[in-house]
């Protein structure tokens, strides 16, 4: 294996690490970034994490190389070759990190918008949600409503049959107690005429006299 093979490797491990470290950085600084802050907040961020973090700016990195040496031997241009090889591999390593940085962004703008989305139809579900509720409850006061008028009502009704009975049975009682009066007038007025009729002839003076004073209050109390 030549020197060379060997220098770009390294260098090339090198590039990998800085990137690897940068990547995490990126991503710190867009856990650590304020709402409101656009991509180009999170990007100066991170710049500022990997220099304080690896105490190196992300430009010192390998690939972005001192001048080329003047040229002379073929060793000399080989190096200076490898050197803008390695210049422009790394110019393509870091156009590939601000894509995947880009790339992570989208992401993130479409996560965030996925979860708006998410919010704004659980607010949406939960005010349809509290509108069925309401309804509900509107219906469940309407029939508890209902339901007490027909209590009410059949409550009136039921008082309004008994009083009825009790009236009926008011006036059986007095016709009842109508009749037995008439019946027991009936029952005087006819042993009052016995009285009146009775044959006096086998009676004795004193009776007679008796009876008679008995006639004159008959005849009193149903003839006058």
């Amino acid at each position: 294996m030549t020197r060379g093979v060997v220098a770009c490797k390294k260098r090339w491990y090198k590039i990998n690490k800085a990137v690897a470290q940068f990547a995490g950085c990126y991503d710190q600084a867009s856990r650590n970034i304020r709402s409101g802050s656009n991509a180009d907040d999170i990007k100066e961020l991170a710049y500022k994490l990997y220099s304080t973090n690896y105490e190196t700016p992300l430009a010192d990195e390998p690939g972005v190389d001192s001048p080329v040496c003047p040229q002379g031997s073929k060793k000399s241009k080989r190096k200076g070759k490898e050197k803008a090889q390695m210049s422009e591999d790394f110019s393509e390593r870091k156009s590939s990190v601000v894509k995947k940085l880009s790339l992570m962004e989208d992401i993130k703008n479409v996560r965030e918008k996925e979860l708006m989305d998410r919010e704004k139809e659980r607010k949406e579900e939960n005010e349809h949600r509290a509108k069925i509720m309401a309804i509900k409850e509107k219906e469940l006061q309407i029939q508890a409503a209902m339901k007490k008028q027909e209590l009410q009502a059949q409550a009136a009704m039921k008082e309004k049959e008994l009083q009825t009975q009790r009236y009926i049975k008011e006036m059986e009682i007095k016709a009842k107690e109508r009749e037995m009066e008439r019946m027991a007038k009936e029952r005087e007025r006819e042993m009052d005429m016995q009285i009146l009729n009775a044959d006096t002839s086998t009676m004795s003076e004193k009776r007679r006299a008796l009876h008679e004073i008995a006639c004159e209050k008959i005849i009193a109390k149903w003839f006058t």
